[in-house]
């Protein structure tokens, strides 16, 4: 290949700079003290507004990832923490969705830290979801066309929601797995589950030893779906950094 054939391929793998979304202002400083809280405040809307995180907390939100969908990176990534607060344009939409934040997040992550990734396929431990020989069960017609689905740590409200929107959206982030839909059920339902809130090992254990209002998560999907979760291996697409550096300050 000549020299100026392989510049302009090169070219072409690297996103046009100014044509990114970047917020107008952005503050990273290293978190003080021992806060207790960790996570996003309340904002207006396109704000990032972030309290004691890590660098890994951030890519794994302006990527959409998982924890085990992420690998790589420095030591640091994960321990050291930080409050970050970034503004979007003035005079931008107030309705700005989450997905613009995204995208700027993921700018602020390559101007700020210098965070350059790759993905890959690696075969990890997935689960399937399937139907036991007496599901499934308490799956009722939808009556809304709408969906939606609430979570608040240890009971889920479904509006309209698949089957394979359960697995990959609901299940998938609270096992924090790639989940599959294999149970061959068609269609959008409405649906509650209730379970109690146990660690992952006791979870996969299916471990019922401690007293508890409602069956671990494992258990509360076959008694109250009918449903069961299988756990196998398959590919999962990964995010791999290859660098990233600490934040100057400011």
């Amino acid at each position: 290949m000549m020299l100026p054939q392989l510049m302009l391929l090169l070219l072409a793998q690297v996103p046009d700079r100014a044509a990114r979304p970047v917020f107008d202002v952005a503050s990273i400083k290293p978190t003080a003290g021992q806060p207790v809280n960790s996570g996003f405040r309340r904002a207006s809307p396109g704000v990032l507004d972030a309290t004691n995180v890590s660098l890994r907390f951030l890519i794994e939100y302006a990527y959409g990832v998982r924890d085990d969908q992420l690998s790589g990176g420095p030591s640091w990534m994960d321990s050291e923490r930080y409050e970050v607060l970034a503004k979007p344009p003035e005079g931008g939409d107030p309705r700005e969705d989450a997905k613009l934040v995204r995208q700027r997040t993921q700018s602020l992550l390559a101007d700020r830290f210098h965070v350059t990734l790759h993905r890959e396929t690696k075969e990890l431990p997935v689960y399937v979801l399937t139907v036991m020989r007496n599901g499934p069960k308490g799956l009722l017609e939808n009556r809304s066309t709408t969906m939606d689905f609430v979570n608040n740590g240890h009971h889920l409200t479904c509006q309209h929601v698949s089957m394979d929107v359960f697995a990959r959206q609901f299940l998938a982030n609270q096992i924090g797995r790639a989940v599959t839909d294999k149970t061959g059920i068609e269609g959008n339902f409405d649906f509650t589950l209730d379970w109690s809130t146990d660690d992952a090992s006791a979870l996969a254990a299916g471990d019922s030893t401690a007293p508890r209002q409602f069956p671990p998560l494992f258990l509360a999907i076959q008694e109250q779906l009918g449903l069961r979760l299988e756990q196998q291996k398959g590919p999962v697409e990964v995010l791999v950094v290859d660098r990233a550096e600490r934040p100057a300050a400011n």
